[in-house]
């Protein structure tokens, strides 16, 4: 990086970066796309891995490893998890070493720690980093992962893998099978050669698919922040033949289970609509992404409304509910809220569409009011007007 090149990322860190590529030109000491993809990369590294960011020694690739690298967030949690599972941290393995943030968080505590990664452009930039990042337990190998994990006689605490989730053509893909490189193919090694074996997966699949598919399943963690699914951990280990745990994740809420203890839970309902309730609560992304709509009622001792309705209701507030919580003001048909002005309205197990309610009940989006239109028990049709719970 030139200092020329190194005074206009700074000068222009906050800039639009494609109306900047307008007007930005190469010179004798400046790469106008070398500029453009630094600035670009700090800007999505502030919200992604801030300690990075402001780091001026760092180099970015190109977009696309930036967009599907994990964040502080989703990386720290991986780190969490091994330190609970693992007795010893002699060694570690990221076989899609990406732009390492992943690697970076979860090596630390690790005597040695090897990154390995086909990228030839990729790799350079990562091993640039890592030196300036003064990581001294970081071992480098510029090769394919499958490749790696097949040859080598050697033996890890873990073994992490994040099969690239598009095709050929670039599209995404979400099946375990489709992704690169088929974890099906080769699962049995990885199992072999760690004592615990992570597998990041696409937020979107099915949670029933990695059971049935892959071996030995000990864990399996939905991880979202701000209510948004980010990914799906998958731990295995050898000779593990007991019952998935299932962790769910949302930023500071966690709720945990066994798998097929959702299937035998017994729920309450509440049955009379004059009861639903003072309070209501919805689960958060990664609980429903788990289909746990029964246990949650047992855990927390809240009613469901409906069987498909998945909203929870009590005469008591519960603070470590893993959702939003909400106080009950009114339950009442659609047509009583014509002209109520601006809410929120959300729809569960409803026949109309939000945007299609709105219109016919003249509501804008907004305020302090959130309305669920959703189905109770005896099957009536209402919205159940609250406000935010804190």
């Amino acid at each position: 990086m030139t200092e020329a090149e190194s005074k206009l990322i700074v000068q222009y860190a906050d800039s639009d970066v494609n109306s900047l590529a307008l007007k930005l030109r190469d010179s004798d000491n400046v790469d106008s796309k070398f500029v453009l993809r630094q600035i670009a990369g700090r800007q999505i590294m502030r919200r992604k891995m801030p300690q990075w960011a402001e780091n001026a020694d760092l180099i970015y690739p190109p977009h696309l490893p930036l967009e599907q690298c994990s964040s502080f967030f989703t990386a720290n949690y991986k780190k969490e998890i091994g330190e609970r599972l693992l007795s010893s941290f002699d060694n570690c393995v990221d076989l899609t070493g990406g732009f390492g943030v992943d690697f970076f968080l979860m090596s630390k505590k690790f005597s040695n720690a090897v990154y390995v990664e086909r990228n030839n452009a990729l790799y350079d930039v990562v091993k640039h980093n890592f030196d300036v990042l003064h990581r001294t337990n970081a071992y480098f190998f510029n090769t394919d992962g499958v490749e790696f994990i097949k040859n080598t006689a050697q033996r890890f605490n873990l073994v992490f893998i994040d099969p690239a989730r598009r095709n050929s053509a670039g599209k995404k893909t979400v099946c375990i099978e489709d992704c690169e490189p088929d974890i099906l193919c080769f699962q049995d090694v990885l199992i072999q050669k760690a004592d615990v074996v992570m597998i990041k997966l696409s937020p979107m699949i099915d949670i029933a698919d990695i059971v049935a598919k892959l071996h030995n399943v000990r864990e399996i963690h939905i991880v979202a922040t701000a209510n948004e699914c980010k990914e799906v951990l998958v731990v295995l280990q050898k000779d593990y033949v007991s019952d998935p745990q299932i962790f769910t994740v949302n930023d500071h809420q966690r709720f945990s289970y066994s798998l097929y203890s959702e299937r035998d839970c017994a729920v309450a309902f509440c049955q009379d609509s004059d009861l639903v309730g003072k309070y209501l609560f919805e689960p958060n992304a990664s609980v429903m992404k788990s289909g746990a709509f029964k246990l949650i009622s047992k855990a927390f001792a809240v009613n469901k409304l409906h069987v498909s309705s998945h909203l929870y209701v009590s005469n008591h507030d519960v603070c470590n509910f893993p959702g939003r919580r909400f106080f009950v003001e009114k339950i009442a048909q659609p047509k009583d809220f014509v002209g109520i002005g601006t809410a929120n309205i959300a729809v569960r197990n409803f026949p109309e569409k939000a945007d299609i309610l709105k219109k016919k009940l003249k509501i804008k989006d907004g305020g302090n009011i959130y309305l669920f239109a959703t189905t109770l028990y005896n099957g009536s049709k209402v919205l159940i007007q609250c406000k935010k719970v804190g």
